[in-house]
Formats: structure tokens, sequence, C-alpha cells
């Protein structure tokens, strides 16, 4: 087949207003194109909260600017299993 299968993370916020913000603080900063979506019930965050889905290769860069820009995250799962990994 050969073709490469992308893996995703969702990086997980309480509000839109926070999830906004950090979708364009990492287009603009790193070019990192995300999707603003609605977190998963399955991922168990109480309450109404939002995720960024992007590429998988970007974990690191994006929780340096999570953690620098002291935006308050409630953590980075994988998509399909939503194991935490931050």
């Amino acid at each position: 087949m050969g073709g490469n299968i992308m893996n995703y993370i969702l990086v997980v916020f309480a509000s839109v207003t926070t999830a906004n913000r950090l979708k364009s603080l990492i287009r603009k900063k790193y070019g990192i194109e995300s999707t603003l979506i609605q977190t998963p019930k399955a991922i168990g965050v109480k309450g109404c909260s939002y995720a960024l889905k992007m590429e998988e290769k970007y974990v690191d860069t994006v929780w340096q600017v999570v953690t620098d820009s002291g935006v308050s995250s409630k953590g980075i799962y994988t998509e399909g299993n939503y194991f935490k990994i931050r």
C-alpha cells in the first residue's frame, strides 16, 4: 500500500476562547494547522471543553507553546484511544 498513516493528537482546553487563542498562536508562530472540535466525551473531561486536533509530530512544540504562554490545558491525548500523553 505504501501510504503513510497520520496520527493525530487532541490538545484539550476548558474554553473555546483559549483553544482559539492557541490555534492562532501556533499557526502564526510555527505554521501548524489545527482543527477546533468539541472534546470527545470518551476523554472524560468534565464540563464543556474544546480541543485542537493536529498531527502528532507537533506534540512537543505545541506543549512548549502551552507551557510558555501560560495557557491552561486539560491535557494532550492521542486520537482514537484517547490515551493522555501530557
